[in-house]
């Protein structure tokens, strides 16, 4: 299959899954407002009808994926505004704190690497299968304890801080255990590279960096499918932290029952995520000759 062909697959199928469990999984919103709530059947009608809930789910289904093409996907119950145009607004400040928590993840790895070696102590090795929201646990505790980072929802500098904190202590050690495995693969024959450099008296950081070098295209495949992980997870994280973007109107989408707004977000998110990994996969072949000849 090619490429382009497996994107847009890829993406429908995101599509699909997010409106389909969105439909299914959060149901009418609108059940419980019968006439105790002074609400009769025309209003429920005409309150269905408004946010597309009164379609089949083939046809919304249609009309909802033809409303990510064009950015209109409805308006969100919980904030009786378009939900794209919410999503939109939150987008960049997920990938503002995840993007930088993963390129210093991505270099501290590395650095690890050319200066202290590929070798990583068992504690290290310990803490990359910790996940994230632990870390994200961790920061809400101390926002009551220590007042850091502020507890009320916001994007500001220091809940961006703390966010790229966490996706970066969640994600250095798992990059770094990923790494050495990729340089202790037997199959790479590395062992002749380092022994002939070690025996002209090269110095060991040097040693390191060809190391490095060596696997960065695998490497760089391995770091982008952790990146993807973290975006999916942003939906877990940013609610913890209080940190407004696209994960937490995700959150909220789904605890408020909102399916259009929780579709909506799903599908960006997951496919963002899902162009991450691709974009690994065709990083490794630009920086892998070999593979780029295949």
């Amino acid at each position: 299959m090619g490429l382009v062909a497996e994107l847009v697959l890829g993406l429908l199928l995101i599509a699909v899954l997010a409106y389909v469990s969105a439909r299914a999984g959060l149901g009418n919103p609108f059940t419980g407002l019968g006439a105790e709530q002074g609400l009769g059947p025309e209003e429920l009608r005409v309150l269905r009808h408004v946010y597309g809930l009164d379609e089949p789910v083939p046809r919304g289904l249609l009309s909802f994926i033809y409303g990510v093409l064009r950015a209109d996907t409805g308006p969100s119950i919980l904030y009786n505004k378009p939900a794209f145009a919410l999503a939109e607004e939150a987008l960049p400040w997920t990938l503002l704190g995840i993007g930088a928590g993963f390129l210093a993840a991505y270099a501290s790895a590395a650095l690890w690497v050319v200066l202290l070696g590929p070798g990583v102590p068992r504690p290290v090795r310990g803490l990359s299968f910790l996940p994230g929201y632990f870390y994200a646990v961790l920061m809400l505790l101390s926002s009551w304890w220590l007042g850091w980072p502020p507890a009320l929802p916001g994007h500001g500098a220091e809940k961006l801080a703390a966010y790229v904190l966490v996706v970066w202590l969640a994600l250095w050690p798992r990059l770094l255990h990923g790494l050495a495995g990729i340089v202790e693969d037997p199959g790479l024959e590395l062992a002749s590279v380092t022994q002939a450099m070690r025996a002209i008296g090269a110095p060991e950081h040097r040693v390191n960096a060809r190391l490095l070098r060596t696997v960065l295209a695998p490497y760089t495949a391995y770091a982008a499918t952790m990146l993807g992980m973290v975006l999916e997870r942003s939906a877990i994280l940013e609610p913890l932290l209080g940190y407004t973007g696209l994960g937490l109107l995700l959150y909220r989408g789904v605890a408020s029952a909102d399916p259009v707004l929780a579709a909506t977000a799903f599908t960006l998110l997951g496919a963002i995520a899902y162009l991450v990994v691709v974009a690994g996969r065709l990083a490794e072949r630009l920086l892998d000759p070999r593979l780029s000849r295949r």
